[in-house]
């Protein structure tokens, strides 16, 4: 009897629960740069790029959902 549980995706890139990083962090440049653009605050929103970026950094490349 063996120890391998098979997981319900095949590969981590088809997992729902899971985010990418690195397409999380374009999206938010983005959001970051259309926010600047129309004159808003946008302090929050590169705290959470200057986030991404760090755990990117550390080695994550995707992230939880849930």
């Amino acid at each position: 009897m063996g120890m391998y549980i098979d997981t319900a995706y095949p590969d981590v890139t088809q997992d729902a629960r899971l985010a990418s990083i690195l397409t999380k962090t374009k999206a938010l440049a983005v959001q970051i740069e259309d926010a600047e653009w129309n004159g808003q605050d946008v302090t929050a929103l590169r705290q959470q790029l200057s986030n991404l970026k760090t755990r990117h950094d550390d080695g994550a490349t995707y992230e939880p959902l849930f």
